[in-house]
């Protein structure tokens, strides 16, 4: 397994043109080896087109492109046997046994882990000698996800890997992960719409908006250093506030301010808190908060 120091995907200046239109506009993304990497955005945003050039299931239109320490597009097949991969809408053979579909796979990999395999089957209830037809839409996921981690791989890149599941099987599918990919030092990139889940194990997360990434973090910075402050004076709130070094936002609360702070929360407490009269609380904010926050600024501006 890679070193944390290393890049198990190191994405520089990528762009995508589809048609005559640019889906990705220079995206940078740096995933460290045994991290747990989440890639969050809306609809649209590229997420599912940056993980399939990640693999070379597509050609990028420009940038570099290195995987596992290896050239993306010139060792892509390398490369991809040493990845597992769970794409946003499995394509499987709907006439076939589910025992056929793992039986073909194991035979497009140099090594495969059928214990794993097994006990995924087992874990899921997943029907081995079931048609793939018969499978619910959560079934077919988690069928995607036994596949993925059959090769035992470096890499595990995971596209809406919660499709379809209910609260508990999402759980137990964040725990195995947790406790088995990541736990063995294994690289996991998701892109979900998952955030509050993703939220509990994910390392570092981007969040990426019409074809850019606009901000990549450790879970730990962004939860520390993005806040909100509620403000309240005896008389007249301070002017300008928007040019204030740290101050992102700032809104009206009937009588009061909600600032939005972004890496200068104690300077801004202490800027606010010296005017006479004022009255500041600090408010924590999730990471789907401060998701919602970026993406909506990013939305508008992009």
């Amino acid at each position: 397994m890679m070193a944390d120091s290393e890049k198990a995907v190191l994405v520089q200046g990528l762009t995508k043109v589809f048609g005559g239109q640019e889906v990705l506009k220079g995206v940078n993304l740096e995933v460290p080896g045994g991290s747990v990497f989440a890639l969050f955005g809306p609809n649209g945003a590229g997420k599912t087109t940056t993980l399939k050039i990640i693999l070379n299931l597509l050609q990028p239109t420009g940038g570099k492109i290195e995987v596992l320490g290896m050239d993306g597009v010139a060792r892509s097949q390398e490369i991809r046997s040493k990845v597992g991969y769970q794409p946003e809408t499995p394509n499987f053979y709907y006439r076939a046994r589910v025992e056929n579909i793992f039986s073909l796979c194991r035979s497009l990999y140099p090594r495969w882990n059928q214990a794993r395999v097994d006990r995924y089957c087992d874990i899921f209830d997943l029907p081995v000698r079931g048609r793939v037809s018969d499978l619910s839409k959560g079934k077919m996921t988690l069928l995607g996800m036994a596949l993925a981690v059959g090769p035992d791989p470096e890499l595990l890149l995971l596209d809406e890997p919660f499709t379809g599941l209910d609260p508990l099987r999402r759980r137990q599918l964040l725990q195995l992960l947790v406790e088995e990919m990541a736990g063995e030092g294994r690289t996991i990139l998701v892109s979900s719409h998952q955030i509050q889940d993703m939220e509990r194990i994910a390392d570092r997360v981007a969040f990426m908006v019409r074809g850019r990434v606009i901000l990549s973090r450790t879970v730990d910075e962004l939860l520390r250093d993005e806040k909100k402050i509620r403000a309240a004076f005896s008389g007249p709130a301070p002017e300008g506030m928007e040019g204030w070094p740290g101050v992102r936002r700032v809104e009206r609360e009937g009588s009061r301010l909600l600032v939005t702070v972004s890496g200068q929360v104690e300077e801004v407490a202490g800027r606010l808190s010296g005017y006479d009269g004022a009255a500041c609380e600090g408010i924590d904010q999730t990471l789907e908060d401060i998701f919602i926050n970026y993406a909506g600024e990013g939305l508008i501006n992009g």
